[in-house]
């Protein structure tokens, strides 16, 4: 069995090729970036990111360019981390397109069970057309986790939901030919658990946090952020010219050229916080800027999780007079 792999950062891909020489043994890889309105290769069986392709989020129209961009290959699709949205999705279609949600956080367990059912599923429809119902003895089941339960002749049923802590960004920028991406033969810092992710912090969990702080002036980078967010448009924390973070709270991501540290400083310093320029921008003028840039995507609760966490549970802020850079 070929996997094809969409939209997976460069350590996520180490991880997947490093899993799939211990775990799938026989089964081959390769990769392909993915962004909004990318059409995915025709493949075996897909792995592919939500949140790369721009889908982060169900709608009537999401579904639509989902299907459209999968062009009906069997796939493992990767589901941002707190979203309840895609168990809108009707269940036969999903069942018709041969779809397995894999909710994140996910371990490398998870991550082999979702692939075995896909590729059951695929086995039983593959005599079908792509469009064509899947075989009534099996059955997908998008629940509000959401999970994956797959009933099939001889295989015992077996049940795809989220598992531990998640990873870095997601990349943003459009399709390019197909690049091979065999496992690495060394790769010291990856482990057998190497594909498990970190927590999410929702917005609405961040300003609840703030709201229980005594300090109401302190946290001046957070709080700017919250305010923001409330509003649900998208927008641009600037950092310096060169440097800045863009945030699109409707579709779920977070996309930065800044590095992390120098961001947690900034939320740990009120007078780093104060230089900061926030403004908002458009949907497309976000996509498109952050692609043209060359920022990596990543999930806004993971990025919002990461930051609170460095801001609220570290210690003081630096002097005022520190520098992020």
């Amino acid at each position: 069995m070929n996997v094809l792999v969409a939209g997976l950062s460069q350590r996520d891909e180490a991880a997947f090729g490093f899993f799939m020489s211990r775990s799938m043994k026989g089964w081959s890889w390769e990769s392909t970036p993915a962004g909004r309105g990318t059409v995915l290769p025709k493949a075996d069986l897909l792995v592919a990111d939500l949140v790369s392709l721009g889908l982060a989020q169900w709608s009537a129209a999401a579904e639509a360019e989902l299907l459209r961009v999968l062009q009906g290959s069997t796939a493992v699709l990767l589901l941002p981390s707190h979203d309840r949205t895609w168990a809108s999705m009707d269940a036969d279609t999903v069942k018709r397109h041969a779809l397995v949600w894999l909710a994140k956080p996910y371990g490398t367990d998870d991550m082999r069970k979702a692939l075995e059912t896909a590729a059951a599923v695929r086995r039983i429809a593959a005599p079908a057309h792509p469009h064509a119902p899947v075989p009534s003895q099996v059955h997908l089941v998008p629940t509000a986790a959401p999970a994956v339960v797959v009933r099939a002749p001889a295989l015992a049923p077996l049940s795809v939901v989220k598992a531990n802590p998640p990873a870095g960004g997601m990349p943003a920028g459009m399709a390019r030919p197909l690049v091979s991406a065999p496992a690495p033969s060394v790769a010291p810092a990856i482990t057998a658990d190497s594909m498990d992710e970190v927590p999410g912090l929702s917005v609405a969990a961040l300003q609840a946090r703030l709201a229980t702080l005594p300090e109401t002036g302190r946290h001046v980078f957070l709080r700017k952020l919250s305010a923001m967010l409330a509003m649900g448009r998208p927008f641009e924390a600037r950092f310096t010219v060169q440097n800045s973070v863009i945030f699109h709270p409707s579709d779920g991501w977070v996309a930065s050229n800044t590095p992390m540290l120098v961001v947690e400083r900034v939320g740990l310093s009120d007078a780093l916080a104060a230089a900061v320029i926030v403004r908002e921008i458009d949907g497309a003028q976000a996509e498109e800027r952050a692609q043209r840039l060359g920022m990596p995507m990543q999930e806004l609760d993971t990025f919002l999780w990461r930051l609170a966490t460095a801001a609220l549970d570290k210690g003081a802020s630096p002097p005022a007079g520190a520098r992020p850079f």
